[in-house]
């Protein structure tokens, strides 16, 4: 039987992140100064790693087991939001890890991100989002072919072809123009939607908000994406350069929401995990946006710019072909 269909496109406003993503581009980005062999998948993960799109699903009475949505008709629900629904066994742990990057994030990556963006206009920061977007679809389409849904792997195939040839190598989304809106898939959600436990909820160094599930997940896109084993003269400038655009574009993306929660939250920490929680749960699952629930001391941030994207539609059914 084939997974459940997982919604194409989100409802706009709903793209709640973490902490986590603000700073892991540019440690990877100074590490990769001395790897010449440093994955470029990372920097493309970012771009696509916004909470809305990952989340855990945590069943306090099956132990952190997700039944699998390939043996019934549609989504399961077996846990709620909950508190005694989170299963967070290493707690200290990951708030001093949650700590540390923000630290981080302090010092390094937001003095960059708002230089970024003060020194590019709206549109070619715009056009250099568009592009790292076009580099992450093998990514997600191979992760469609894993998850039986021929229909959005031929859109993903369809855009990256369109975007990257009549796009100019994908500064341009003509694909959206033309009706074909970009959705996200990675392996996590490929392991989830075949019943694989999440397992404990963890908090990376650099990466943030993961399970041990979606950290095999992390592990496994990387492998999957071409442009690892891509060499030519200057490679290792070029993927340095994606992985340090893949970092400044997504923490400009994220700032308002990063000021709003530790504005508002009375707990970070606790906050950011439990939006995780509960937007993974409806990504893997397919649940639509709607039926995800927002959290009051989480103010959600505008639609970086007008132009069409997956955001700005409506939520359109995956189907098997």
């Amino acid at each position: 039987m084939r997974p459940h269909p997982v919604p194409s496109a989100t409802r706009p406003g709903r793209r709640h992140r973490a902490a986590l993503l603000s700073v892991a581009g540019l440690v990877i980005g100074l590490a990769g100064a001395a790897r010449a062999d440093v994955p470029v998948s990372i920097g493309v993960f970012l771009a696509d790693t916004a909470v809305t799109d990952t989340a855990l699903a945590a069943a306090a009475a099956s132990g952190g087991e997700e039944p699998s949505t390939l043996a019934h008709g549609g989504p399961v629900v077996t846990g709620t939001d909950a508190p005694g629904g989170i299963h967070d066994p290493y707690e200290g742990w990951n708030r001093g890890v949650y700590g540390f990057n923000k630290g981080l994030d302090r010092a390094l990556l937001r003095p960059a991100a708002m230089g970024y963006r003060r020194a590019l206009p709206r549109e070619a920061r715009e056009g250099v989002h568009n592009v790292l977007a076009n580099l992450g679809s093998p990514v997600i389409f191979l992760n469609d072919v894993l998850q039986v849904q021929p229909q959005p792997a031929g859109e993903t195939a369809v855009r990256f072809a369109v975007n990257t040839t009549v796009g100019v190598l994908g500064v341009f989304d003509v694909a959206s123009q033309m009706g074909v809106y970009r959705h996200r898939a990675d392996f996590g959600q490929t392991l989830g939607r075949y019943g694989v436990a999440t397992g404990p909820y963890v908090y990376l160094p650099v990466f943030g908000p993961s399970s041990v599930r979606d950290t095999v997940g992390l592990v496994v896109n990387m492998a999957m994406d071409p442009l690892n084993y891509a060499r030519f003269d200057g490679d290792v400038a070029a993927k340095l350069t994606v992985i340090g655009a893949n970092a400044l574009d997504t923490r400009v993306g994220l700032d308002r929401d990063l000021k709003d929660l530790d504005r508002s939250a009375t707990d970070p920490y606790a906050a950011t995990r439990s939006v995780w929680i509960q937007n993974r749960r409806a990504f893997i699952r397919g649940d639509r946006p709607e039926d995800v629930q927002d959290l009051p001391d989480f103010t959600p941030d505008a639609p970086a710019s007008p132009a069409p994207s997956p955001q700005a539609q409506p939520p359109r059914p995956r189907t098997g072909g």
